[in-house]
């Protein structure tokens, strides 16, 4: 038997209304890719004090103001995640554009400001494009409906998904408990005994092993508007208005296998379809110093306000079961059952301050070093929900999600990132390049998806998996040719990271009546390789 849900939610329920915002939305929300133009990129990103690039307009405003004539460029680039594989339409290599801006120099002539430097650039600022696999990963005898099942345990008692309005999403007063643990109940997943008519709990499914399957696209494109200035080629001075746009889309498959399925081991499967669509803006200032004029020595410093987000997410979830149940005598019957449902959340989410600190310097017109370093507190990210006021009929402010805040303070760290680049003339017209690029983990060590709050968005989650990532390793190098107008870039850049893979999260061994909660997870992560290569090419024209 097939039973589709459609949940219709009214005006009261507005504040709440798609698959949950939780921490690990944060960390793709806040973060960024090593994108732009090819020699950017080629140099590790490490262009804040030295400036004169279209892309630094997002690192550091002030850095087009070094730029003396104008200057226009695109760039695409070809991405492949060596341990990939083709899942639901998506390949383990594409093709990306990346970037596509302008600066437009206008010199004064003054004896002090010479010139006033307009510019707008246009880069992939996250790319999510990514795959994650583990095939048949042994749970150690724990089962993802242990998760499910400690989900109904509610004020110190079994929730009775029977009883009319219980776990209803369309009633935000008597939503108890997660919409999985509403589907996992009615595909059996989930089933209750009843002795003297009285409702005592859930028996979990003993698996054997799991299956995963998830596959991410899309991203979130940022458009930068600057303007900056250079004060007597000593002190430059810049500022950036950004909007983002996000289009993230995702596909997850868990399937397990269950020691007491009569249909070879085969237990059930969980379908998750996830788009987070909505935009967002942000405000950027910058300054580079030139402290002795007769030294190319720079300084630069800038300082990244937090990214305003305004956000619809939408899920669809879909469950299908071949378990046993026990029969009124004792014995068990095999059943098969499916069921799904579709939720939609509105929210806000405030990114956290970013700090740049950078330094360059050249040696004559053939060589050129920058070091940088950023810092960020993930931490101090926020979520809000938007208010309807039901007697004007529109929206006006916000409500704190203050649990979800504290889950964001006690899991995510403040991220580190740190640039170094170089680049070389090897020949007349032509330059070599290369970066090194690093970016700490934005998770702390016992980081999790934690469904067991009072948190609005946590109530509306249709997944329990989580991957907990860890610090970033970023080469690079690059080959430049200049032309009197004309100039073709070409870079590679290697990404590295792992990440540990949590399928789900339980701290209860299923051996006792009442579940354990904690941030304690018996389930063993399954490391994951998220690995990628990325080729890129610039053309621009300089006039």
């Amino acid at each position: 038997m097939k039973v589709r849900i459609f949940v219709a939610l009214g005006a009261a329920l507005m504040t709440v209304s798609a698959q949950g915002q939780d921490i690990y939305k944060v960390e793709s929300l806040s973060g960024e890719d090593l994108s732009g133009t090819a020699r950017f990129v080629g140099m590790g990103g490490a262009m804040s004090s030295l400036g004169a690039d279209i892309s630094v307009m997002g690192t550091n405003p002030a850095g087009t103001g070094l730029f003396r004539r104008s200057d226009f460029s695109l760039s695409g680039s070809v991405g492949i995640q060596p341990n990939g594989e083709d899942f639901f339409d998506i390949g383990k290599s594409r093709s990306f554009f990346d970037q596509i801006g302008f600066v437009y120099a206008a010199r004064l002539g003054e004896e002090n400001v010479k010139f006033v430097n307009f510019g707008f650039n246009y880069h992939k600022r996250r790319n999510v494009k990514n795959y994650i696999g583990v095939n048949n990963f042994s749970t150690g005898g724990l089962s993802q409906s242990m998760q499910l099942r400690n989900l109904s345990f509610v004020n110190n008692g079994w929730l009775d998904l029977n009883l009319p309005g219980e776990g209803d999403p369309s009633n935000p007063d008597l939503l108890l408990t997660s919409p999985l643990t509403v589907l996992a109940y009615d595909t059996y997943v989930l089933h209750d005994r009843f002795r003297d008519g009285e409702f005592v709990g859930y028996d979990p499914l003993q698996a054997n092993s799991y299956s995963y399957r998830r596959v991410q696209w899309g991203g979130i494109q940022q458009y930068d508007f600057n303007l900056s200035m250079n004060w007597n080629e000593q002190i430059y001075a810049g500022f950036t208005f950004g909007v983002q746009n996000v289009d993230i889309r995702s596909f997850t498959y868990y399937g397990e296998n269950a020691a007491v399925s009569p249909n070879n081991g085969y237990g059930y499967f969980l379908n998750n379809e996830e788009a987070l669509t909505g935009a967002g803006f942000d405000l950027k200032f910058g300054v580079i110093l030139r402290p002795i004029e007769e030294s190319p020595f720079r300084i630069g410093l800038s300082v990244h306000t937090p990214m305003f987000y305004d956000l619809t997410q939408s899920s669809y979830a879909y469950m299908e079961s071949y378990l046993p149940l026990y029969n009124d005598v004792g014995g068990m019957d095999p059943t098969t059952s499916a069921n799904d449902t579709e939720l939609s959340l509105d929210y806000k989410i405030r990114t956290p301050w970013k700090f740049n600190l950078s330094m360059a310097t050249t040696v004559g017109n053939f060589f050129a070093l920058d070091a940088e370093y950023e810092y960020s507190n993930y931490g101090s990210s926020k979520i809000s929900y938007p208010d309807y006021d039901d007697y004007w009929g529109s929206w006006s402010g916000s409500t704190k999600d203050d649990t979800l805040n504290n889950e964001i303070k006690n899991y995510m760290n403040s991220v580190s990132t740190f640039r170094i680049g170089a680049e070389a003339r090897i020949a007349q017209g032509t330059y070599a390049r290369v970066g090194y690029n690093y970016v700490s983990s934005p998770f702390k060590k016992d980081a999790y998806l934690n469904l067991f709050t009072d948190s609005p968005s946590y109530q509306y989650n249709t997944n329990t998996d989580y991957v907990n990532l860890g610090s970033i390793n970023r080469v690079t190098c690059g080959v430049g040719f200049r032309g009197k107008h004309f100039y073709g870039d070409i870079a590679y850049q290697y990404q590295m990271q792992k990440g540990d893979l949590y399928t789900f999260h339980t701290a209860d061994d299923g051996l006792g009546d009442i579940p354990v909660v904690g941030n304690n997870n018996l389930l063993k992560a399954a490391q994951v390789d998220l690995n990628r290569h990325n080729l890129m090419l610039t053309l621009g024209y300089k006039f």
